[in-house]
């Protein structure tokens, strides 16, 4: 986790715990205003902090935002999984609250209601506690290291823009820039960048596909497209296409090859 991450995680903490004074809860809130990056933290922890708060019977769930438990909460909030399930739950309700005058459908509506809220609670305690999770797995194994230096062609080109932005994590801005680049341009280390902004910012099926491009490439960092294929996979839940991928990696000796065999024990 990142320092800007944790400094983050510990100011929301304190807000959403109504432990910060007066004049520093003001402060926050100007910081809310002012700063993109930390609003869309506090939503998600916001998001997390009410779901825990309202099941703090559950054994075994533990919270403390200085964790690495955070960010798998949050990396599931974000996936397509969870906005699944919370638009299942919301459908349950909505058809609960048309209906409830009616006594026959009432006592259906109440149990899809209470089937999907329970999902819900599943969930939760399936992420803080499940070992072999496909978003824990992605979040221990999506540090972003090796990636190539796009500094060689000077100073004040747009490459080295991208690649700015991106070590600074402003993965939408960065992706504007690559994305905007001439095809010609875009040779495989612009892959890897467009792809890991495109993985950051949720948008994984473009990730998929630049790093398809990037596996097929006959550039030495054309092995990289497995390790990154794998993550995407994970990151979507689709455990058996991350472990294909991650027998390919391993069969041809590619990239992160220790890394993949660990990994693929895990899966297996």
């Amino acid at each position: 986790m990142d320092t800007n991450q944790e400094k983050y995680h510990e100011q929301i903490s304190a807000y959403l715990r109504d432990e910060l004074l007066p004049e520093e809860r003001i402060l926050f809130e100007k910081s809310l205003e002012q700063d993109p990056e930390l609003l869309h933290e506090f939503k998600i922890h916001q998001e997390l902090f009410t779901q825990v708060e309202d099941n703090k019977g559950i054994d075994d769930v533990s919270w403390d935002y200085d964790t690495e438990d955070v960010r798998i909460l949050a990396t599931y909030f974000r996936s397509k999984e969870a906005e699944k399930l919370k638009k299942t739950i919301q459908k349950a309700q909505n058809n609960y609250q048309t209906t409830k005058k009616t006594v026959v459908w009432k006592k259906n509506i109440i149990l899809s209601f209470f089937v999907a809220a329970s999902v819900a609670v599943f969930v939760l305690v399936y992420i803080f506690n499940s070992k072999s999770s496909t978003t824990e797995m992605y979040v221990k194994y999506s540090e972003w290291e090796d990636l190539p230096s796009l500094t060689s062609r000077g100073e004040d080109n747009k490459l080295v823009e991208g690649e700015r932005l991106f070590v600074d994590k402003k993965y939408k801005e960065s992706y504007a820039i690559f994305t905007a680049l001439p095809q010609k341009e875009q040779q495989p280390s612009v892959l890897i960048y467009l792809g890991l902004c495109a993985l950051e910012l949720d948008q994984l099926d473009k990730a998929l596909h630049y790093f398809e491009l990037l596996k097929n490439t006959d550039a030495i960092d054309s092995s990289k497209g497995y390790w990154y294929l794998a993550l995407t996979y994970l990151k979507q839940n689709e455990k058996e296409k991350a472990t294909n991928i991650l027998q390919e990696l391993v069969s041809g000796n590619h990239y992160n090859n220790t890394k993949a065999r660990e990994l693929l024990n895990q899966l297996q």
